[in-house]
């Protein structure tokens, strides 16, 4: 059996586990019952609070910034950094709760209230601060999420970095799109092209009479 096959083997072992482990321990347990009141919870403060008139600029940055959560956490999963032991679907790893609903969300309301980017980035780090040192200690106490040899502090570190690029991400497709409608704009109004000249229709006191 050669390496592939045995990876492969490895992949259906856990897979094994995982399903087992799902159904007899997380779902409709009490703290999976917990995380999915508490995600619900989430989703329902941010509807309320979503400027909806900036609402697909506000999304699109979740959307960068859920893309590099996902990205982290398999980093951290695949190196043994953390652990899911309580998941709302039987997947490994269980990156929904955090990484497409907890952390964009906190980014996406520090991008709405941040106009500026000193706000920006004051929002953004108490969003970091919240997460490392909240949102993540309450997973662990509550055996949500286990981590081993990582400390909170790096999350912040993390988080900053995301909401950077994720901002500066955004405000180049903002310009971009922009730039592009003026340009269309004035050349519209300006086209080089040249316009073919109207014939003048004859009057019809000039118009010979077809009987003569």
């Amino acid at each position: 059996m050669n390496a592939n096959e045995q990876f492969h083997q490895l992949q259906l072992q856990i897979w094994d586990i995982t399903w087992n482990r799902y159904l007899a321990e997380e779902l409709l347990s009490p703290r999976w019952w917990g995380l999915l009141i508490f995600l619900l919870a989430i989703y329902a403060l941010w509807l309320m609070l979503l400027d909806k008139s900036r609402a697909l600029e506000i999304v699109l940055l979740g959307s960068f910034v859920a893309v590099q959560a996902v990205m982290v956490d398999i980093a951290g999963f695949s190196r043994g950094l953390w652990q899911h032991n309580i998941r709302l679907l039987p997947v490994v790893p269980g990156v929904f709760p955090l990484d497409f609903t907890v952390v964009p969300i906190l980014l996406m309301l520090a991008h709405q209230y941040g106009h500026t980017w000193s706000r920006y980035l004051a929002w953004s780090a108490l969003a970091s601060l919240l997460f490392s040192f909240g949102i993540s200690p309450a997973f662990q106490y509550f055996d949500i999420k286990a981590y081993y040899n990582w400390h909170f502090a790096y999350f912040v570190i993390l988080m900053m970095a995301v909401a950077l690029t994720s901002r500066l991400t955004i405000e180049l497709i903002v310009r971009t799109v922009q730039t592009h409608a003026r340009t269309r704009s004035f050349a519209s109004r300006f086209s080089p092209l040249p316009q073919p000249a109207a014939k003048p229709l004859p009057d019809d006191d000039n118009r010979p009479d077809p009987r003569e």
